[in-house]
């Protein structure tokens, strides 16, 4: 099938792109400012109502006015399909505990303290009635953990929870992820704490929840995997690379993958739809050879692939990929070329339809970024040098699409995970043959009914994945395996993607112009890393994070950090989401010098040679540059300059009766609690 087909990139002849364009703008529009919704809906029907008018007045050649009148159309209805996903609570339904009904929408994650649940609400429960809301709509359930609780519901169940819906605060820390960004990508924008006995499952409808049966499915294949792999962590591996089932894979193992360049192995992608369609090419061929076989090993193939991205969940990564072969697919069956960026800003534009809010998923982003590397620089690659030598062409296939996926990813990948994988050439060439053989021994894994087979296949499943792991265990020790604390901005990174479409430009359609400009916009991008760069070597400064009844407190100069906080280790989740992007621009994680401090002492620490920092647990007299009071502490005297800092362990009626006396002594105070992190800068 493959041989019979030809990708062209052609982005003049792609009307699918040229849709996708106003279509995403009208997305960011709703998303990052406050929209009427009546408004936007009675102006978007207005549009429509004009479409037969403007048919009539343009039957022949299309006008100017029918190509802004089709990007105004598509501009608003990208705006009213994201307001349909981001619905609002009224102000009523914010007021109180209120007993609320709702659907269960994801399985239930525990957490060491809490259990997080991904809701619909229905409506609310108004004097023993069902209030509906216009529209479900998401929030987030924080079940506080009960040890008397062990069934917290299935995907799918109807429950009744109490308590107060709240918006999700913003980020409090600097450079720390943004959660709330997370969850409004997700559609949720709201949230809720309750108690075990203020949560009650009413109706049990996982069996007849379609996403329920597919999750169901999922547990049951990943169980497979267990039962006929030895080593369970080479089974949530094997599991992870065919299925993306990944939850129980230790964070160790998930840093070796990451630091290697090969992460993108364990989430399912457009890689191993790839692998899947090529393997069932190969073997369908065969019924070309009958009487509509070649139709037959079309549907085949289609029904087989979107099989697969069911079993997957319908990860966008898989659908832009299984729209994409599906386009491929039926354009090989009308016998037609198909124009590569037109099928991939068709499928781009057919997922987002469905969910405007996946052009801010991450692996959305990504996976498209990485299709759109591989389809625009596999042309030059190959103009510099190419060999079709049996062998050569495979290798050589391989360095090309993982070099112009890199190069396409990178910006973006830094810009959410601060750090650049420096052999991930290695790391690719070392797993796409291992990454293909789990993948398709995987599948038959999971399919076939015979015990010997499967514990074959099992197996040597193990055996695979134990020399590949050890392989890149390998690479991860190598020095600089991995440039680590890399911070860029959203504005860099949109500078990045700018400049690399000037060189991609000025490359393929040897413009010597573009060229000049793409070497003039580098050296603007080097003179700005390097003033960037210098200001670290020389900053100073402290950090007194918001970490709750936790704290957490770093000293930086130049270059060196030292952190002090109540957590056992550096690696301790809370630190981990909330400190460790903000130091590790500053050094790497290995060279921050953790200093673990209780919770009940009083302690005076120096901070460099001129200023010292008291943490006081409980009544003190300090005469430091910065006092952080904790759990209702009072100073018993102090210097009327230092600068009093209250965490979260304190109670509101503490801190106002304390600021109102430092008020009228004008003494300066800051009010760490539910407020961002204090920064002071030397």
């Amino acid at each position: 099938m493959m041989s019979q087909f030809e990708f062209k990139l052609g982005i003049a002849k792609s009307p699918c792109f040229k849709l996708l364009i106003p279509f995403c703008l009208g997305i960011i529009i709703v998303y990052v400012n406050d929209v009427n919704q009546s408004e936007l809906t009675h102006l978007f029907t207005f549009l429509l109502g004009l479409l037969p008018v403007l048919f009539l007045l343009n039957r022949k050649n299309q006008s100017p006015a029918t190509s802004c009148y089709l990007f105004i159309c598509f501009l608003f209805f990208g705006m009213q399909l994201t307001l349909n996903q981001l619905p609002q609570l009224n102000a009523e339904d914010l007021e109180n505990n209120q007993v609320w009904l709702a659907i269960l929408e994801e399985e239930p994650i525990e957490r060491e303290k809490v259990i997080r649940f991904k809701l619909n609400l229905l409506g609310r429960i108004d004097r023993q009635k069902v209030k509906q809301l216009a529209q479900p709509v998401p929030v987030q359930g924080l079940l506080q953990k009960d040890s008397l609780l062990n069934q917290y519901g299935e995907l799918g169940d109807t429950i009744l929870i109490k308590g107060r819906i709240t918006n999700i605060s913003k980020m409090r820390n600097p450079n720390a992820f943004d959660y709330k960004a997370y969850l409004k990508s997700q559609g949720v924008q709201y949230q809720i704490w309750f108690r075990t006995n203020d949560y009650k499952i009413i109706a049990n409808q996982a069996q007849r929840n379609f996403e329920s049966i597919i999750s169901n499915r999922r547990r049951l294949l990943y169980r497979r995997f267990h039962d006929y792999i030895p080593d369970q962590t080479y089974a949530s591996l094997a599991a992870a690379i065919t299925f993306g089932y990944r939850t129980e894979i230790s964070s160790k193992l998930m840093e070796t993958f990451s630091t290697t360049g090969t992460i993108h192995i364990l989430s399912v992608s457009g890689m191993h739809v790839g692998i899947l369609f090529g393997f069932l090419s190969l073997v369908l061929m065969p019924l070309r050879l009958i009487k509509h076989g070649r139709l037959i090993a079309i549907v085949l193939a289609l029904l087989l692939i979107w099989l697969f991205a069911l079993l997957c969940g319908l990860v966008p990564a898989v659908l832009r990929a299984t729209v994409m072969f599906s386009l491929f697919l039926i354009a090989l069956w009308a016998r037609r070329d198909l124009i590569g960026m037109n099928s991939l800003a068709g499928s781009a534009l057919i997922l987002l339809i469905a969910n405007p809010l996946n052009l801010f998923d991450m692996g959305f982003q990504l996976s498209y970024l990485a299709v759109f590397g591989i389809m625009s620089t596999m042309p030059i690659f190959k103009r510099f040098y190419y060999s079709f030598n049996s062998g050569v062409k495979e290798i050589l296939d391989i360095v090309y699409m993982s070099m112009g996926a890199q190069i396409s990813t990178t910006a973006l990948a830094t810009y959410y995970f601060q750090q650049f994988p420096t052999y991930f050439l290695v790391g690719n060439l070392i797993m796409a043959i291992p990454s293909s053989l789990i993948l398709i021994a995987g599948m038959f894994l999971s399919l076939s009914p015979f015990n010997s087979i499967n514990h074959f296949l099992g197996t040597n499943i193990q055996s695979v994945l134990l020399y590949s792991h050890k392989a890149l265990q390998y690479i991860e020790s190598l020095p600089f395996s991995s440039i680590k604390g890399i911070s860029i901005n959203w504005k860099e990174t949109f500078a990045i993607y700018f400049l690399l479409m000037v060189l991609l430009i000025a490359l393929r359609f040897k413009n010597k112009w573009m060229l000049f400009a793409s070497m003039l916009a580098v050296l603007i991008l080097g003179m700005n890393s390097y003033q960037k760069n210098e200001a670290l070597n020389t900053y100073q400064g402290l950090r007194i994070y918001q970490m709750g009844r936790e704290y957490a407190i770093a000293y930086i100069q130049r270059r060196e950090v030292i952190l002090f906080g109540s957590a056992d280790t550096i690696n301790q989740p809370n630190l981990k989401f909330n400190v460790h992007r903000d130091v590790s621009q500053f050094a790497g994680l290995k060279q921050v010098k953790y200093r673990k401090l209780t919770k009940d002492r009083n302690y005076s620490l120096k901070l460099g040679e001129r200023h010292t920092l008291a943490i006081c647990n409980s009544h003190c007299t300090s005469q430091a540059k910065f006092i952080l009071l904790r759990n209702d502490a009072r100073l018993i005297s102090n210097n009327r300059t230092s600068l009093l800092v209250f965490d979260g362990s304190n109670s509101w009626s503490s801190i106002r009766r304390y600021t109102t006396e430092l008020d009228g002594l004008a003494q300066p105070y800051y009010i760490l609690k539910d407020n961002f992190a204090y920064v002071w800068d030397g």
